[in-house]
């Protein structure tokens, strides 16, 4: 009998702080972007791609950046780019004016895309039998968690020290990261993968819509919602992350319930359960923002992330998780670029109640996509595993 290896659940530690970083950096943009205008004299523009700048980079390469993986070793791949990223983070801190800015951003979103993709095949590589669902059933909560506290944690580094703390909190993050890099067990494709390994079948393809359409709203939403809060409600950083709280408060619980309850119980078909209390939730947010309709929407947003992922890469052969990943993660965050780009662009125009409406319509696209992405019981129980399933 094969032993266990024996530094994977730290190595795994390593992994899901890097992960956090990523959703870190992509959520507390928008609570520190006002604060960013204010100092560096900011046109709505410029401020939109203090976001996009990051995102679009970061979604655009992550298909590269997942084979490179494969190719090089996933574990080298994930070194140089959490490297990168804090270097990244230290010129974001220190940028004296908008140029500086952008550009570091841009530099910093591509090199999330180097480290990102690791991790579903980092985690295969370190784990086996009965842990393999344990160890990837990590990825939701801390997703999630990283949603409950980046806004907040946001919120008070900008009001209590100024913006630019926001990106010198990647550098002790960062560090601890790399001093555990090594316990890391490299891995890399022994097969080249072939891009018509999965698209030819139904799963993947309608997983890659539903993402593009589904992070739309989560990101370009939350963008939406901390705009009006700050600049035409004249809360403080603090103050809208605050407000926010029952959304991101809701995505843990979401999350947490969905992953120790719903999804063993009943599959992935708690998608859909999820996709409508989102719509309910957003309906509410329609006719009142108050915390109730918030908590709603990111209770939905937990349940449906959780089973998202493992449903949509159930489907992969292991030489073809790295690219598979990558090309996920690509279309998720090329929605999040579009999300926040579609959504401001309505806010700016016609309101934050047109923008909420327009993302009910992309969320019922989403559960209209469940019909093919969903792939049943069988499905359910290789998507928690991380096998491919007959």
């Amino acid at each position: 009998m094969t032993q266990p290896y024996r530094w994977r659940w730290p190595a795994l530690a390593a992994l899901l702080l890097a992960e956090a970083m990523n959703l870190f950096d992509s959520t507390v943009m928008p609570i520190a972007a006002p604060a960013v205008r204010t100092d560096l004299a900011l046109s709505d523009t410029v401020l939109q791609w203090l976001t996009n700048g990051y995102t679009l980079p970061f979604g655009l390469l992550l298909i590269v950046g997942g084979r490179l993986g494969d190719v090089l070793g996933r574990r080298r791949v994930f070194v140089l780019g959490m490297l990168v990223f804090v270097l990244c983070s230290v010129l974001c801190a220190w940028a004296p004016h908008a140029v500086v800015l952008l550009t570091a951003r841009v530099v910093q979103g591509a090199s999330a895309a180097m480290i990102i993709p690791q991790t579903f095949g980092l985690i295969r590589a370190m784990f086996d039998g009965d842990e393999v669902p344990k160890a990837l059933g990590t990825i939701g909560p801390v997703m999630a968690l990283s949603a409950l506290c980046g806004p907040v944690v946001g919120g008070l580094l900008t009001d209590s020290i100024g913006w630019r703390a926001v990106f010198l909190v990647n550098v002790p993050l960062g560090l601890a990261v790399l001093a555990a890099a090594p316990l890391i067990r490299e891995d890399r494709s022994a097969t080249p993968p072939k891009l018509g390994g999965l698209l030819r079948g139904r799963v993947f393809p309608a997983s890659l819509a539903g993402s593009l359409l589904f992070f739309a709203v989560m990101n370009g939403l939350v963008f939406v919602l901390v705009l009006f809060l700050q600049l035409r409600s004249g809360q403080t950083p603090t103050g809208a992350a605050l407000t926010l709280l029952p959304w991101s408060a809701g995505l843990a619980l979401g999350s947490w319930v969905a992953g120790s309850v719903l999804v063993p119980r009943f599959g992935t078909g708690v998608m859909r359960a999820g996709l409508v209390l989102v719509l309910v939730g957003l309906a509410g947010i329609a006719v009142s923002f108050t915390a109730v309709p918030l908590l709603v929407a990111g209770i939905g947003l937990g349940v449906f992330t959780v089973p998202f992922f493992g449903n949509a890469l159930s489907v992969a052969a292991p030489h073809e998780t790295g690219w598979a990943s990558g090309l996920l993660n690509a279309v998720q965050q090329l929605g999040a670029t579009v999300g926040v780009a579609l959504l401001g662009a309505v806010f700016f125009r016609f309101g934050t109640t047109a923008a909420v409406l327009t993302s009910m319509v992309l969320i019922a696209g989403v559960l209209a996509l469940t019909a093919v992405m969903i792939r049943g019981t069988a499905g359910s129980s290789a998507a928690l595993s991380g096998r491919s399933a007959p």
